[in-house]
Protein backbone atom coordinates (compact mmCIF):
# COMPACT_ATOMS: atom_id res chain seq x y z
CA UNK A 1 0.00 0.00 0.00
CA UNK A 2 1.70 3.59 -1.01
CA UNK A 3 2.10 6.06 1.67
CA UNK A 4 0.37 9.15 -0.09
CA UNK A 5 -2.54 10.41 0.91
CA UNK A 6 -3.26 13.55 -1.14
CA UNK A 7 -3.35 13.49 -4.88
CA UNK A 8 -3.56 16.77 -5.90
CA UNK A 9 -4.35 16.79 -9.88
CA UNK A 10 -3.95 20.21 -11.89
CA UNK A 11 -6.60 21.18 -14.60
CA UNK A 12 -6.41 22.13 -17.87
CA UNK A 13 -5.04 21.86 -21.21
CA UNK A 14 -1.27 20.77 -22.62
CA UNK A 15 -1.65 24.28 -23.78
CA UNK A 16 -2.81 25.95 -20.64
CA UNK A 17 -0.44 23.64 -18.49
CA UNK A 18 2.72 24.18 -20.57
CA UNK A 19 4.77 26.60 -18.22
CA UNK A 20 3.09 25.04 -14.89
CA UNK A 21 5.50 23.44 -12.08
CA UNK A 22 4.55 21.82 -9.87
CA UNK A 23 5.55 21.26 -6.61
CA UNK A 24 7.58 17.99 -5.42
CA UNK A 25 5.72 14.90 -4.50
CA UNK A 26 6.54 13.87 -1.03
CA UNK A 27 5.44 11.07 0.91
CA UNK A 28 2.76 12.11 1.40
CA UNK A 29 1.17 13.94 -1.32
CA UNK A 30 1.50 13.49 -5.28
CA UNK A 31 0.95 15.99 -7.86
CA UNK A 32 -0.85 15.56 -11.46
CA UNK A 33 -1.83 17.29 -14.43
CA UNK A 34 -4.73 16.63 -16.06
CA UNK A 35 -3.17 17.69 -19.75
CA UNK A 36 -5.70 16.61 -22.00
CA UNK A 37 -5.54 17.06 -25.81
CA UNK A 38 -9.09 17.72 -26.84
CA UNK A 39 -12.65 18.49 -24.60
CA UNK A 40 -13.49 15.37 -25.67
CA UNK A 41 -10.60 13.83 -23.66
CA UNK A 42 -11.19 14.97 -20.74
CA UNK A 43 -13.43 12.72 -18.98
CA UNK A 44 -11.31 9.40 -19.76
CA UNK A 45 -7.93 10.73 -19.13
CA UNK A 46 -9.35 12.25 -15.65
CA UNK A 47 -10.92 8.91 -15.21
CA UNK A 48 -8.01 7.38 -15.62
CA UNK A 49 -5.20 9.65 -13.85
CA UNK A 50 -7.68 9.13 -10.73
CA UNK A 51 -7.70 5.27 -10.99
CA UNK A 52 -3.72 5.21 -11.50
CA UNK A 53 -3.41 7.97 -8.82
CA UNK A 54 -1.50 7.00 -5.16
CA UNK A 55 -3.74 9.01 -2.98
CA UNK A 56 -6.85 7.74 -1.19
CA UNK A 57 -7.80 11.59 -1.32
CA UNK A 58 -8.24 13.26 -4.36
CA UNK A 59 -8.08 17.26 -5.09
CA UNK A 60 -9.10 18.85 -8.29
CA UNK A 61 -7.68 22.37 -8.49
CA UNK A 62 -7.92 24.97 -11.08
CA UNK A 63 -4.18 25.66 -12.96
CA UNK A 64 -1.33 28.04 -10.71
CA UNK A 65 -3.36 27.24 -7.63
CA UNK A 66 -2.41 25.05 -4.60
CA UNK A 67 -4.22 24.90 -1.01
CA UNK A 68 -2.27 26.45 1.64
CA UNK A 69 -0.81 24.82 4.40
CA UNK A 70 -3.64 24.73 7.06
CA UNK A 71 -5.81 22.92 4.03
CA UNK A 72 -3.18 20.45 3.24
CA UNK A 73 -3.40 18.98 7.01
CA UNK A 74 -6.91 19.42 6.56
CA UNK A 75 -6.89 17.25 3.27
CA UNK A 76 -4.02 14.43 4.89
CA UNK A 77 -6.20 14.09 7.85
CA UNK A 78 -9.86 13.61 6.00
CA UNK A 79 -7.54 10.67 4.12
CA UNK A 80 -6.26 9.09 7.26
CA UNK A 81 -9.37 8.81 8.08
CA UNK A 82 -10.27 6.98 5.17
CA UNK A 83 -14.10 7.56 5.22
CA UNK A 84 -15.92 8.80 1.79
CA UNK A 85 -15.91 12.36 1.95
CA UNK A 86 -16.00 15.02 0.02
CA UNK A 87 -16.15 19.08 -0.32
CA UNK A 88 -14.44 22.23 -1.68
CA UNK A 89 -12.33 25.43 -0.89
CA UNK A 90 -14.15 28.89 0.45
CA UNK A 91 -13.63 31.68 -1.96
CA UNK A 92 -10.63 34.12 -1.60
CA UNK A 93 -11.82 36.66 0.82
CA UNK A 94 -9.38 39.55 -0.46
CA UNK A 95 -10.74 39.14 -4.13
CA UNK A 96 -14.37 41.09 -3.86
CA UNK A 97 -16.00 41.76 -7.24
CA UNK A 98 -19.39 41.14 -8.54
CA UNK A 99 -19.00 38.45 -10.30
CA UNK A 100 -17.37 36.23 -7.34
CA UNK A 101 -20.02 37.95 -5.10
CA UNK A 102 -22.68 35.75 -7.65
CA UNK A 103 -20.22 32.47 -7.65
CA UNK A 104 -20.40 32.73 -3.64
CA UNK A 105 -24.82 32.77 -3.72
CA UNK A 106 -24.77 30.24 -6.82
CA UNK A 107 -22.40 27.87 -4.51
CA UNK A 108 -24.42 28.65 -1.45
CA UNK A 109 -27.81 28.01 -2.73
CA UNK A 110 -26.78 24.68 -4.92
CA UNK A 111 -24.33 23.40 -3.20
CA UNK A 112 -21.98 22.79 -6.59
CA UNK A 113 -18.61 25.04 -6.13
CA UNK A 114 -16.80 27.00 -8.66
CA UNK A 115 -13.85 26.19 -10.64
CA UNK A 116 -11.90 28.90 -8.21
CA UNK A 117 -12.85 26.76 -5.53
CA UNK A 118 -11.47 23.21 -6.54
CA UNK A 119 -12.81 20.06 -4.89
CA UNK A 120 -12.02 17.12 -3.16
CA UNK A 121 -13.43 13.51 -3.05
CA UNK A 122 -12.42 10.58 -2.21
CA UNK A 123 -11.20 7.80 -4.40
CA UNK A 124 -13.61 5.26 -3.88
CA UNK A 125 -16.77 8.05 -3.44
CA UNK A 126 -15.68 8.85 -6.85
CA UNK A 127 -15.50 5.48 -8.82
CA UNK A 128 -19.16 4.50 -6.69
CA UNK A 129 -20.77 7.68 -8.40
CA UNK A 130 -19.82 7.11 -12.02
CA UNK A 131 -16.54 9.11 -12.26
CA UNK A 132 -16.70 13.09 -13.33
CA UNK A 133 -19.71 12.48 -15.89
CA UNK A 134 -19.92 15.96 -18.21
CA UNK A 135 -16.86 18.15 -17.88
CA UNK A 136 -18.22 21.39 -19.33
CA UNK A 137 -17.54 25.14 -18.54
CA UNK A 138 -19.01 24.38 -14.94
CA UNK A 139 -16.44 21.80 -14.18
CA UNK A 140 -17.70 20.65 -10.98
CA UNK A 141 -21.64 20.57 -11.53
CA UNK A 142 -21.98 16.87 -12.65
CA UNK A 143 -19.71 15.32 -9.88
CA UNK A 144 -21.24 17.46 -7.76
CA UNK A 145 -24.79 16.41 -8.02
CA UNK A 146 -23.48 13.00 -8.00
CA UNK A 147 -21.51 13.07 -4.90
CA UNK A 148 -24.64 15.49 -3.01
CA UNK A 149 -26.86 12.39 -3.76
CA UNK A 150 -24.45 9.62 -1.87
CA UNK A 151 -23.35 11.94 1.12
CA UNK A 152 -23.18 15.87 2.47
CA UNK A 153 -20.37 17.81 1.79
CA UNK A 154 -18.11 18.77 4.31
CA UNK A 155 -17.23 22.43 5.85
CA UNK A 156 -15.41 24.24 3.00
CA UNK A 157 -11.51 24.93 4.05
CA UNK A 158 -9.67 27.84 3.90
CA UNK A 159 -9.35 29.38 0.15
CA UNK A 160 -6.82 27.74 -2.49
CA UNK A 161 -3.53 30.25 -2.84
CA UNK A 162 -4.06 31.20 -6.49
CA UNK A 163 -0.83 32.76 -8.74
CA UNK A 164 -3.04 34.00 -11.71
CA UNK A 165 -5.86 35.36 -12.89
CA UNK A 166 -6.14 33.25 -15.68
CA UNK A 167 -8.37 30.51 -14.36
CA UNK A 168 -9.72 29.34 -17.84
CA UNK A 169 -9.04 25.53 -18.46
CA UNK A 170 -8.42 26.42 -22.08
CA UNK A 171 -11.46 24.39 -23.34
CA UNK A 172 -11.23 26.15 -27.00
CA UNK A 173 -7.15 25.95 -28.05
CA UNK A 174 -7.46 21.99 -27.19
CA UNK A 175 -10.69 21.29 -29.01
CA UNK A 176 -9.41 23.02 -32.32
CA UNK A 177 -5.48 20.56 -32.13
Amino acid sequence: MSQELVTYIVLGSKIRLKGIKLPPNNKYEEYLHLNFETKNDIEKNLDDLIAFSKGELIVLLPPSSFPNTQAKEALKKIALIGLSSWGWFEFNLKKKNFLQNVKKINTLIRSIPDLEQGIYFSKSLYFSVGGIGSFNTAPFSEIAKRLYSRIDPQKPLSPLIIRTKNLTLDFYNASKS
